[in-house]
């Protein structure tokens, strides 16, 4: 939180007013500074050098340590000015200063002036009377002051709440704003110290690879390998070679020289099973003995070596149905499954996709050498409610896509790829404003009401939509949406 106002110098402006103010009730010439001895309100001879620190040994700098009001009414024995810098030259005959306090602390003073025989005099006959005025004055400002700091409190009350509701947690390449997905974030940061196996399941796009990269980063194995096993893309006779490699001459084909595997390339680091649920039931035991054992044996080595590997797993499918189909082993998930993390869908936290929209839009603006880009309104929101099957990478590709197309500096509605906005997969310039209109509430009801929804989830989807659950279902039969 920013340090609270203090100082009268924030509400210069008002001082001054005041300033004018004393001047026309008492006919005398003021000057008031605030705690560092800077003139902050003045008129009169005063009203020019207002912004400039007032003489060293001046008598206000001594009602400012003393913070008690004082009255020189015989300027001309210059014994209260002695130490004043301007002594010599001074056209002050008397003066009368009173300090402005702010809860018992002094943080300025009001000073009043007489530059005539006449003004001398009529400061003499009132001074009681002044000094009550000034007084009065003072406790005004003091007022000022701490409405303001209340102001100044609530405002950074509310900026905190603010930032706490908006606060964004980063991890690696990963951010977000959404409770849950912060939750994950910070449980893979805790865990990345651990070296125990982890299993990261979500749907296709939203960024599992990327979560295991920065756990790695975040490990101390940040300075090793970090392998990435595309497990579906290897074929079945090229598996065990691929993963635990062979010595020289292993097999017609074979390079002269041998070949590592990936576990022996990530030896030390961290390696990622990336689509372990697509990987085939037979090849799946040579996986868990690698894990079981933590040794390798390539093919035609004469005997097994230990490795040490952290194991990152990551599927979009549901591991535990499969165990139960038996389509894939129980012994390992099991050993796949100590720490699992799941990574929730993007149409699940539609508050970080405003996030994802500025991110994408700057990083491909950079990177086609585009001035910049921004998006309206309408279309914003299109985004914001849009299902997202292909999860955050389907926006960046969206994002790239409208970047890459865009011939003004804002992107709208129509700027969307043809296949988003209707099933035909036709958007054109040629569609009148009535029919793309219902092209968007059919593609905002086909978002919010997927196929097989049940009642309830009908009934969320109109609340979200603020229509009646009536109107839902004469609107999901007049587009034919089952």
């Amino acid at each position: 939180m920013k340090k609270a106002i203090s100082s009268i110098a924030h509400i210069q402006p008002f001082v001054q007013e005041y300033a004018e103010t004393i001047t026309d009730v008492l006919e005398l010439a003021v000057t008031i500074i605030d705690e560092e001895c800077i003139r902050i309100g003045g008129t009169g001879p005063h009203a020019k050098s207002i912004g400039r620190q007032i003489p060293g040994g001046s008598f206000f700098r001594q009602v400012l340590i003393s913070g008690d009001p004082g009255f020189i009414h015989d300027m001309d024995s210059k014994s209260a000015c002695i130490n004043c810098d301007t002594s010599s030259n001074c056209q002050e005959l008397a003066t009368m200063g009173f300090p402005i306090k702010k809860k018992r602390a002094t943080v300025g003073v009001i000073g009043v002036i007489a530059f005539t025989l006449e003004q001398k005099e009529r400061l003499e006959r009132n001074s009681a009377k002044f000094l009550s005025f000034l007084g009065h004055m003072s406790s005004l400002l003091e007022s000022k002051l701490l409405m303001l700091d209340d102001q100044w409190r609530l405002q950074n009350q509310m900026q905190e709440v603010l930032e706490v509701a908006n606060q964004s947690y980063i991890f690696g390449n990963l951010i977000g704003r959404d409770k849950e997905f912060i939750r994950l974030l910070q449980r893979a940061h805790q865990v990345a110290t651990s070296n125990s196996t982890i299993l990261i399941q979500g749907e296709s796009g939203t960024g599992k690879e990327l979560l295991a990269k920065a756990i790695h980063e975040a490990s101390g194995r940040k300075d090793h390998p970090f392998v990435v096993v595309n497990c579906p893309s290897i074929p079945e006779s090229l598996f065990e070679s691929e993963l635990f490699g062979y010595e020289a001459g292993a097999f017609t084909g074979a390079s002269r020289y041998g070949k590592k595997g990936k576990f022996e390339i990530g030896n030390g680091g961290t390696i990622f099973l990336d689509e372990i649920g697509d990987l085939p039931l037979s090849l799946q035991p040579k996986i868990l003995r690698a894990i079981q054992e933590r040794s390798i044996e390539r093919i035609a080595g004469a005997s097994p070596f230990r490795i040490d590997v952290r194991i990152i797993a990551a599927t979009n499918r549901d591991l535990e149905k499969m165990v139960q189909e038996g389509k894939f082993r129980e012994d390992l998930f099991y050993r796949l499954n100590v720490i699992p993390l799941t990574i929730p869908p993007l149409r699940s936290r539609t508050v970080d996709i405003p996030l994802y929209i500025e991110y994408f839009l700057e990083k491909f603006t950079k990177k086609l050498g585009k001035e910049s880009i921004k998006m309206d309104e309408q279309l914003r929101r299109w985004l914001m409610n849009y299902y997202w099957p292909g999860n955050v990478r389907q926006l960046e590709h969206v994002i790239e896509y409208l970047v890459n197309i865009a011939k003004e500096e804002v992107l709208t509605l129509q700027d969307l790829p043809a296949n988003l906005m209707t099933d035909e997969g036709q958007s054109g310039d040629e569609t009148s404003l009535e029919q793309q209109l219902a092209d968007y509430e059919k593609q905002l009801l086909k978002t919010h009401v997927p196929p097989g929804a049940n009642l309830e989830k009908k009934k969320q989807a109109a609340k979200r939509l603020k229509i009646s659950l009536a109107t839902l279902y004469r609107k999901l039969d007049k587009y034919r949406i089952q």
